[in-house]
């Protein structure tokens, strides 16, 4: 584990503002269940689903943004849409629309805000991944938890060398707000997805 006194100001002053975000997240019902022996397949069809919306949103967000306002970062090599596309087509399974406003980056400030919930999202995909094909109900797709293979701490590695040369005040303030408001937007969003695949 990384001790705090490492972590540059940025990442510390985001990972502070957002750890109980964060926690909340990894504890909602539709995401809670990823990490559980008896996980159907209907489960993660619907987590599948409902990150959908989220990651299509931001990664358009993400891409429009860099290409009027180049920034210094390579983001289409990261794209992951076309992983859960291919993880639902081989569930059956259609993907959910945004359900919710999500912040689209405004100011390179702000991207590394958008960017620090996406990217971090994929931080602990490989092990989820291997616990998914552990299960009884395996096998099952995993090319979104795996969109990153054995580069994932060198991609995580170069987004916040990133992070880190954007250190102004302002760009700092702008990185904080928009990754509560994208952890927020996305808890919005799974409740919704939730309350609509509770009621099918």
């Amino acid at each position: 584990m990384t001790n705090d006194d490492s972590v540059s100001p940025i990442h510390q002053s985001l990972r502070q503002a957002t750890k109980q975000l964060h926690h909340t997240l990894d504890h909602h019902p539709l995401l809670a269940p990823l990490l559980r022996p008896e996980l159907t397949r209907e489960q993660y069809g619907n987590a599948l689903a409902a990150l959908y919306g989220i990651q299509q949103h931001a990664e358009k967000g993400i891409l429009a943004f860099l290409e009027k306002h180049p920034a210094g970062f390579d983001y289409q090599s990261r794209r992951k849409v076309w992983a859960l596309d291919a993880d639902l087509a081989a569930l059956g399974r259609s993907p959910i629309d945004i359900a919710t406003s999500f912040p689209l980056p405004q100011s390179v400030g702000a991207l590394v805000g958008v960017l620090y919930v996406i990217e971090g999202s994929t931080q602990g995909g490989r092990m989820i991944a291997r616990l998914l094909q552990a299960l009884p109900i395996a096998p099952l797709p995993v090319a979104y938890f795996s969109v990153y293979g054995n580069a994932c701490a060198q991609k995580w590695a170069e987004f916040l060398q990133f992070a880190e040369r954007q250190n102004s005040d302002e760009e700092m303030e702008a990185a904080v707000a928009t990754a509560v408001r994208a952890f927020e937007a996305i808890q919005c969003h799974l409740d919704a997805c939730f309350f609509r695949l509770e009621a099918v």
